[in-house]
């Protein structure tokens, strides 16, 4: 175990020190979940052009378990309480952190095993791609990508280590893929109650 979050750490900062000043703040915008309110918005008037009324039901069984998905990582962390990198004392002077214009840092809270930013983005990307794309390769590749940079973003602000981001696709793959398949599945595709006429 001590040789995977040594492997986590230094792979950690290998990428964390890929940045530069002018990225800063675009990182600092794309991890800010308040960024991407109109993106959800869209996904919400899209669902509801493709399913109409069923669209209601799909919605709402994205809102349970993004919940669902956010409170499972929130309890894990309470359990594991890994800090983030940017509050380990033997990492202080090697993490990159986001400067704000204030001049105080963003750390982040104190504990971030699994993330659940990249629990909660793969969930919405899942959602996308069984409800939405249609088996359409551009919107799965897109999708996709918009988690895994939202993701990065994480590692690069230096409130991430690679594991935790692991740990937390792996939640929303947990939780997220089975459920939105029953969802799928019950809601699109319900069951009929055959009825056959007896013969007399």
């Amino acid at each position: 175990m001590e040789s995977i979050i040594q492997f986590d750490q230094s792979l950690f900062l290998i990428l964390n020190r890929l940045h530069a000043d002018w990225l800063d703040p675009i990182m600092n915008i794309i991890s800010n979940r308040w960024t991407w309110i109109p993106l959800y918005l869209f996904i919400l008037i899209w669902t509801f052009m493709k399913y109409k009324k069923k669209g209601v039901l799909i919605t709402l069984s994205l809102i349970l378990l993004l919940t669902l998905t956010d409170q499972t990582c929130n309890l894990i962390k309470g359990s594991v309480q890994r800090d983030r990198p940017s509050h380990e004392v033997q990492l202080e002077q090697q993490v990159h952190l986001f400067q704000r214009s204030d001049g105080t840092f963003y750390r982040g809270g104190q504990f971030g095993f699994p993330s659940a930013h990249a629990a909660n983005s793969l969930l919405f990307a899942l959602y996308v791609i069984l409800f939405l794309a249609n088996r359409n390769r551009w919107i799965i590749a897109a999708a996709l990508l918009w988690s895994l940079l939202l993701s990065y973003s994480r590692i690069y602000l230096g409130v991430h280590y690679p594991g935790d981001l692991i740990a937390g696709w792996g939640v929303a793959l947990i939780i997220g893929y089975p459920l939105f398949r029953l969802t799928k599945k019950w809601v699109l595709h319900p069951k009929k109650d055959s009825i056959i006429p007896q013969k007399q």
